[in-house]
């Protein structure tokens, strides 16, 4: 077996992805373990209620009964892929389709990984640099890895998937390939309504790299219509698994708070909306928000328009749920912040980063302690 040295040097993306693939697994293994612990405790409980709780049980329903009206706001690719791996197999139990979303979440966060290694060192930031020496793109990938709620990257959620398609629709869009990057933002709209801005950010990227304004304009409305053509798929998905209707974006409306105007949505960054309470974990999730606004910030000012985009829309309809406490969550997967991140935290001392980073490990097994508990850590 080569020295990894070796492979480093062979083969730097190759070591960086096995690198960080290791940082992965161990910490989806210390997730694993907090949870074997839980479920001592609560004899009453099994691995299946906890794996299944909040949206992984709303994928769960959609693939292995097909949709109804409560359900139809979920997007239809995860669950048709989990379905269709299913019926490869003939497998039909629902401890199966479980295992099957579970399986998908860790393969798919693996190839992203392998993509957000291969884009940070495409970035126009590090491209001059020695792969072995461009550390922003590994630091930046420790602290996605760690975010707050990343056991979504290794359970019955949608984020790996996302991830895997909003990363290559930016890889595409690094080497000006407009159908490929415009497609793939396309298939992430299939998979989180999240997806719409990713293709927003993608047309905003093409635009500006191309020559004169017509053909500007152009590749803007060639990007959207390519991306919309694949998000019109969903329908279709929706009548294989079970329901014939467009999806209700509004679907669970009865069950969540909505901000109703403009005042609701800014009372919402002052706790002042009903729904709101001012424990420990809304604030963490406040302050999480406010640093991923301050990430967009800077990327706006670095003049990152395709990236900016797309992490300030998918920002900014946090506040219309009246409240931001799936802020975890959603940032999970802006990962263009996490680049960013890993840039500032090299210019910390050492020991300040590492003793960081300590924290920002334990917090991450705070928040999966709290799902394992079925309490909301989104």
């Amino acid at each position: 077996m080569p020295h990894f040295r070796e492979v480093q040097k062979n083969h730097p993306y190759l070591a960086s992805f096995l690198s960080l693939s290791l940082i992965f697994l161990g910490l989806a293994l210390a997730h694993f373990a907090l949870w074997f612990l839980l479920l001592r405790q609560s004899p009453d409980r099994s691995w299946f209620s906890l794996l299944s709780a909040w949206d992984a049980g709303w994928y769960l329903r959609v693939a292995s009964e097909g949709y109804d009206a409560a359900s139809s706001a979920f997007l239809p690719l995860y669950p048709a892929l989990i379905r269709g791996t299913a019926a490869l197999f003939s497998w039909s139990s629902r401890e199966a389709y479980l295992g099957i979303g579970i399986v998908l979440s860790f393969l798919l966060f693996f190839g992203a990984l392998y993509a957000l290694v291969r884009l940070g060192s495409e970035g126009e930031n590090v491209r001059e640099l020695p792969l072995s020496s461009r550390l922003p793109t590994l630091w930046g990938l420790i602290l996605l890895i760690a975010s707050p709620a990343s056991y979504v990257f290794h359970t019955l959620h949608t984020e790996s998937l996302f991830l895997f398609s909003s990363v290559l629709a930016f890889l595409a869009l690094s080497r000006n390939r407009l159908f490929a990057a415009a497609a793939w933002a396309g298939v992430a709209a299939l998979v989180r309504h999240q997806g719409v801005f990713l293709a927003i950010g993608i047309a905003v990227g093409l635009a500006i790299k191309a020559d004169g304004r017509s053909q500007s304009l152009r590749r803007f409305v060639s990007s959207g219509l390519i991306s919309a053509s694949f998000w019109a798929l969903t329908p279709l998905l929706h009548l294989w698994q079970g329901r014939s209707a467009f999806p209700a974006l509004d679907a669970h409306n009865e069950n969540w708070f909505v901000a109703d105007g403009l005042g609701a949505y800014f009372k919402t960054f002052v706790f002042a909306n009903p729904i709101q309470n001012l424990r420990p974990g809304s604030i963490l999730h406040h302050l999480f928000f406010f640093a991923l606004v301050a990430g967009t910030v800077l990327l706006l000012r670095r003049r990152r328009w395709a990236e900016g985009t797309y992490v300030l829309l998918s920002l900014a309809v946090l506040p219309m749920q009246g409240e931001l406490v799936d802020s975890f969550r959603f940032g999970a997967v802006l990962f263009p912040l996490f680049f960013l991140a890993g840039e500032y935290a090299l210019k910390l001392q050492a020991k300040w980063r590492w003793l960081g980073l300590f924290f920002y490990f334990a917090f991450n097994m705070l928040v999966a302690w709290q799902y394992g508990n079925q309490r909301w850590a989104y």
